[in-house]
């Protein structure tokens, strides 16, 4: 029996676990591309989480924590390891918090961030209506202090719960805590490349009168309509490719375009005709595909402008 057997094995035998093996990993991401990861588990809490990665750990294999799979792009080889999907880990609690008029909504990192949404605009919630229509999960907008319009996720966060490997018990274990906005930067998070795997978000936000749930609900609207006129849902990809820099004077999609590449394709994967900051995969698209346009995209910033361009999305 190999690590990878015996460790679903043990999954099997926990029971709070579902786990498959040799499990193609496109269907688990917005590309729509990847090979297959030898596998794939989704723990139903934080303690059966707990128990896979300890049990990953024992083993010495290889893993990588999944969210949406909104920002990822997985090698055409697959993941010769774990693939640990947070998609299970749900649910919104809400109750009132010590500041007048201000709520607090404790949610599961593998809700999604939509879900999130429109539960808050429901209860006539305001403060995440920036983020309407966003692809992924609530951790993994954590995990990235997600940015949409000029707002970010640490503007609203507050107490965080994670998982973390104690070197002294040799173990994972739960934390929580809360950060200060200065521990939050432009597209990164106190959890962005630490291995702390985030398993719950708080958020404090402000309880609007009835009165204004239309307005809110219209704000949202708003939100997801000017996503659509991006284009940001007319084919699988996985947002923005690159991170925009105050530095370059303009955003990264605009330097794309100025460089003459968008509608650029190579394979089946195409940087898209509206938004040179996006590459879309037109139907069969590999991994090396989008990767060969990355390449090209940088390659031309640097030669042209001695700009250099860096990475939004992550390669497991």
């Amino acid at each position: 029996m190999t690590k990878i057997e015996s460790l679903a094995a043990e999954c099997a035998s926990y029971g709070k676990i579902e786990c498959s093996l040799n499990e193609s990993l496109a269907p688990h991401s917005s590309f729509k591309i990847g090979g297959r990861a030898a596998l794939f588990a989704e723990p139903s809490d934080t303690d059966s989480l707990c128990f896979l990665l300890n049990a990953i750990l024992e083993k010495d294999i290889p893993y990588f924590i999944l969210g949406g799979g909104t920002n990822v792009l997985f090698s055409d080889a697959g993941f010769d390891g774990a693939v640990v999907s947070t998609g299970r880990l749900t649910g919104i609690g809400l109750r009132a918090a010590p500041d007048q008029g201000r709520v607090i909504l404790s949610v599961g990192a593998g809700t999604k961030t939509n879900t999130l949404v429109n539960y808050a605009a429901g209860l006539c919630i305001s403060g995440l209506e920036e983020f309407a229509g966003l692809p992924g999960t609530v951790g993994g907008a954590a995990y990235m202090n997600a940015r949409c319009f000029e707002r970010e996720i640490s503007d609203i966060a507050g107490k965080i719960t994670w998982i973390e490997l104690d070197p002294a018990q040799k173990k994972f274990v739960q934390h929580e805590g809360e950060f200060k906005k200065s521990d939050w930067d432009y597209k990164k998070s106190p959890f962005t490349g630490s291995g702390r795997i985030i398993t719950r978000a708080e958020f404090l936000l402000k309880k609007a009168a009835p009165a204004e749930k239309s307005a809110i609900e219209e704000k949202c609207r708003a939100f997801v309509l000017q996503r659509k006129e991006k284009g940001h849902y007319s084919a699988p990809c996985a947002g923005s490719v690159f991170k925009n820099n105050r530095a370059f004077g303009r955003p990264t999609g605009k330097i794309i375009e100025e460089l003459g590449l968008k509608g650029t394709e190579i394979g089946g994967a195409q940087i898209a005709p509206f938004h040179g900051n996006i590459i879309i995969n037109k139907g069969g698209a590999k991994a090396a595909d989008v990767l060969a346009l990355i390449r090209l995209c940088k390659e031309k910033a640097s030669e042209r402008f001695g700009i250099a361009l860096e990475e939004e999305i992550i390669f497991p």
